[in-house]
C-alpha cells in the first residue's frame, strides 16, 4: 500500500550527482526507494563548471558507467565540446573531458530519475534522522578527536538515548521538515553545499545552498546528536557572463576533437553539436583592482571560517599568493545552447559585485560585459570521513551512509562515484535488512513531526539556533523516536519477527585502489581526512596502467552484474569484449606490426595498448599482489595498540584515532611508518 506516510527500503537525502546515482542504483538493484530533495527542477544540476571529466576525474566517470551508474549516459547525451586530455602522452594519464549542456543534463537525469521503476521523488528537506540502539557494542573511534578537524562545528552537542547507550545505532526513519515521519531500512546523506550552507558576496551573505536557492537546516543538529563531528567547509564559484556582451574576436579559440570517445560504453557514438570555447588571460590592471580591494573579499575580512579540502583557489587568492604572475588563464566556456550565459573557469571569486564588474572589463572582449550572477563563495556543513567505514557506511549508525560533499569533496564526478557506491551498499544493507528483521509499516497519521509553521512545537526553519531550541528539538525528536520505534517493533513482533534491534550483515561492495580511481578515493578519505589537502588527480593513484579510462568495464562489468545493477546479457557483452581483446594481444604479442585481421576497432585499439604495456602492467600486477596481501592482513577492531611498546605515543594515536580495518589501510595513514607496519605484523601474528 502506498500513501502520505509510506515506508520505503532506501531514503536518498539530496538530488546532485551524488543523490541520483545512490538512487537509481538502488532502485535498479530491486529497493524500492525514495529520493527526497528541495526541489526536483534542480535534480543534478551543475552548481559549477559546466563540464565533466578530467585527469582522473574522466576514469571515474567510465567507472561509474562500468558499474552501472547514469553519469556517463548523461553526459553523452548532453555534450557540447568533446576533448582528450593528454593525447600526446601514455594511456595511464589520457582522459575525456567534455563541456555540458546544463540545462540539458539536468532535464535528461530527472527524466530518468521519475522514469525508474521503484524510485520516488518526494519535494522536502530532511530535519531528522530516528534511531534505534542495536545490541552491538559500539566500535572503537566513530568519532572524530575534537578539535582535531577543519572549521570544526562546536555547539553543544546533546546526545540522543540510543548515542549515549555505548551500543551502535540503527537507522530506523527521517522525519521532513513539513511532519513527513517516514520509516526506512537505510539512508543516503547527499546534502551537496546545502547542509546549513552560507553563501558570501562582499559585505553580503546569506544562507543558501546555491545562489538564490534555500539552505537545510536542522539536519546537522540531527547528526550531533547522534554522535557525529562535523565542519564547516567553503568552495566557491565564478560570475556568469551573457555571451551577447563579449567580443570574442579578442579571444583564443579552443576548439574541440573531432573524434568523439563516448564516456558510456553501451554507447557507440555521440552525434551532438559541437561548439568552441575560448581563452582569455587577466592582466595588471584586472590584478590591481583585486588588490585594492581585497579587505573586502570575506575569505580576507575573516567572515568565512571554513577552508576547501580540495582547494580551488579564487582569483583574488591567486592574485595575493602568486603576487610575481603577470597573468592568469581563464576558460571561457558555454553552459547551454539553451542560454546566452558564459561561465569563466578560474575566476571564482567572493568580492563585491560592483568590484566584480570593474575588475571583469579588464580582461580583452569584455570591456563591455554584462554579470547576470556575480562570484560567491559558499560555506557548509560536513561530516568528518574518518567516521565512515569504506563501504561509505559510518561507523555510528548501521544503515546511514554519507556520499559527495558531505564528507568533504567537491567535484561532480567524486561525488557521483561515491554515492554510486553508497547507493549500492545501503540497497545491499537493505534487502539483508529485510530478511533479518522482516517488514516495516506505514508511520500512523498524527504520529509524524508537526509542520514546521507551527512554531514553537516543532523543528523552525532558522540558520541559527539558540540552546534553547536545540534543547526543544532533541525533547521533540526523542519522543518521535520512541513512538515510531515501538510501531515498527511491535508490529514486526505481530509478524513473528523479533530482532528488531539487530544488524544486519552484508557483505558491502568496496573498490580497491588497484581496481579504480573510485577506489583511491574512498580510501583516502576514510583514512587521512579532511586535515590534509585533498587532491583527486593521477599522482594519488599507485596503479595508473590498471586503471586506463578505456579499461574500466574490464575491471568493474561483474561487479555490477553480481550487485544485481547490470544484467547477465550485459555482463557477458563485456566478458566477450575483453576475450577477443586477449585473442588480439596475443596476435600482437608475436607480431607488433601485424594488421587488424577483422577484429572491431576499440577492441584491436585496447589490444595494442595492452601489448604495448605488458612488461609495464605485469610489473604493477607483482606490486598489486604484494599489497594485497597487506589488505587481507584483518586487523580486529577492538585491538589494543598500547600491547606494542616499541610503537611511538605518536603513531598509537594515530591507530587509535583511525582503527584501520587491514595493514594496507594502516600503511596509508599519515605519519605510519614502515617500521610501525612492521611491528603490527608480528604482534598480529
Amino acid at each position: 500500500m502506498s500513501g502520505f506516510y509510506d515506508f520505503y527500503d532506501v531514503a536518498v537525502v539530496g538530488g546532485g550527482h551524488a543523490g541520483i546515482e545512490a538512487a537509481l542504483a538502488s532502485a535498479r538493484m530491486g529497493l524500492k526507494t525514495v529520493l527526497i530533495t528541495q526541489t526536483v527542477d534542480s535534480i543534478a544540476r551543475m552548481s559549477c563548471n559546466p563540464s565533466i571529466g578530467g585527469i582522473a576525474k574522466g576514469n571515474i566517470v567510465r567507472e561509474i558507467d562500468a558499474l552501472g551508474g547514469e553519469m556517463g549516459k548523461l553526459i553523452d547525451r548532453s555534450m557540447i565540446q568533446f576533448r582528450m586530455l593528454n593525447k600526446s602522452r601514455g594511456p595511464a594519464v589520457q582522459a575525456p573531458r567534455s563541456q555540458a549542456d546544463k540545462i540539458l543534463y539536468s532535464q535528461l537525469a530527472r527524466h530518468t530519475v521519475e522514469t525508474t521503476e521503484n524510485l520516488y521523488t518526494l519535494m522536502d528537506t530532511v530535519v531528522d534522522l530516528l534511531t534505534t540502539e542495536s545490541d552491538t557494542p559500539l566500535p572503537p573511534s566513530s568519532s572524530s578527536q575534537s578539535g582535531q578537524i577543519p572549521g570544526e562545528f562546536t555547539e553543544t552537542k546533546i546526545l540522543t538515548e540510543a548515542a549515549k547507550s555505548g551500543k551502535r545505532q540503527k537507522i530506523t526513519a527521517v522525519v521532513t521538515e513539513r511532519g513527513r515521519l517516514i520509516p526506512v531500512r537505510s539512508v543516503v546523506l547527499t546534502t551537496g553545499t546545502f547542509l546549513g550552507g552560507r553563501i558570501f558576496i562582499g559585505e553580503y551573505d546569506a544562507p543558501c545552498g546555491r545562489v538564490g536557492e534555500q539552505a537545510a537546516f536542522g539536519l546537522t543538529q540531527s547528526l550531533n546528536r547522534l554522535g557525529f563531528t562535523t565542519g564547516r567547509l567553503k568552495t566557491g564559484t565564478p560570475p556568469r557572463i551573457l555571451r551577447h556582451t563579449v567580443d570574442f574576436t579578442n579571444l583564443e579559440i579552443q576548439a574541440g576533437d573531432d573524434t568523439i570517445v563516448p564516456f558510456s560504453f553501451e554507447d557507440e557514438e555521440v552525434t551532438r553539436p559541437q561548439v568552441p570555447c575560448h581563452l582569455v588571460y587577466t592582466n595588471e590592471k584586472t590584478h590591481e583592482i583585486i588588490r585594492a580591494n581585497i579587505g573586502r573579499s570575506p575569505l580576507y575580512s575573516g567572515k568565512i571560517h571554513g577552508i576547501g579540502p580540495r582547494y580551488c583557489p579564487s582569483i583574488e587568492d591567486k592574485v595575493m599568493r602568486f603576487a610575481e604572475r603577470e597573468r592568469h588563464q581563464l576558460f571561457v566556456e558555454p553552459e547551454s545552447l539553451a542560454t546566452d550565459e558564459i561561465y569563466l573557469n578560474g575566476l571564482s571569486s567572493s568580492l563585491p559585485e560592483e568590484v566584480q564588474d570593474a575588475f571583469l572589463r579588464t580582461l580583452p572582449g569584455f570591456e563591455h560585459c554584462h554579470v547576470a550572477r556575480p562570484g560567491y563563495a559558499v560555506e557548509y556543513d560536513y561530516v568528518e570521513p574518518t567516521q565512515l567505514y569504506p563501504s561509505l557506511e559510518t561507523k555510528r549508525v548501521a544503515g546511514l551512509f554519507n556520499a559527495g560533499q558531505i564528507n568533504g569533496t567537491s567535484g561532480y564526478e567524486e561525488a557521483a562515484g561515491q554515492g554510486l557506491v553508497a547507493g549500492i551498499n545501503a540497497a545491499l544493507y537493505a534487502k539483508e535488512h529485510k530478511n533479518l528483521c522482516g517488514e516495516l509499516c506505514m508511520a500512523r497519521a498524527g504520529l509524524g513531526q508537526v509542520p514546521a509553521s507551527a512554531e514553537p512545537n516543532a523543528f523552525a526553519f532558522k540558520s541559527h539556533f539558540t540552546p534553547e531550541e536545540i534543547k526543544h528539538f532533541a525533547e521533540i525528536s526523542e519522543k518521535e523516536t520512541h513512538e515510531v520505534n515501538s510501531l515498527i517493533e511491535n508490529f514486526q513482533i505481530s509478524q513473528g519477527n523479533r530482532n528488531f534491534h539487530k544488524i544486519p550483515e552484508y557483505e558491502p561492495l568496496i573498490l580497491g585502489r588497484d581496481e579504480a580511481y573510485i577506489g583511491v578515493l574512498i580510501d583516502d578519505l576514510v583514512t587521512l581526512g579532511t586535515k590534509e589537502p585533498y587532491r583527486m588527480f593521477t599522482a594519488r593513484a599507485e596503479y595508473r596502467l590498471k586503471l586506463r579510462h578505456d579499461t574500466a568495464d574490464r575491471r568493474l562489468a561483474e561487479k555490477a552484474f553480481k550487485v544485481g545493477i547490470k544484467s547477465e546479457s550485459q555482463f557477458n557483452a563485456t566478458k566477450l569484449k575483453y576475450e577477443q581483446v586477449e585473442e588480439a594481444t596475443e596476435l600482437l604479442l608475436k607480431d607488433a606490426s601485424a594488421e587488424n585481421p577483422g577484429f572491431p576497432p576499440l577492441v584491436w585499439e585496447i589490444a595494442q595498448e595492452d601489448a604495448k604495456y605488458k612488461y609495464y602492467i605485469e610489473k604493477q600486477d607483482a606490486r598489486v599482489a604484494k599489497m594485497h596481501k597487506m589488505e587481507h592482513f584483518h586487523i580486529p577492531q577492538d585491538f589494543d595498540y598500547s600491547k606494542i611498546p616499541a610503537l611511538s605515543g605518536e603513531s598509537r594515536q594515530k591507530l587509535e584515532a583511525v582503527r584501520p580495518l587491514t595493514l594496507g589501510q594502516a600503511s596509508r595513514i599519515s605519519g605510519i611508518r614502515n617500521s610501525d607496519i612492521m611491528l603490527l605484523m608480528v604482534y598480529l601474528k
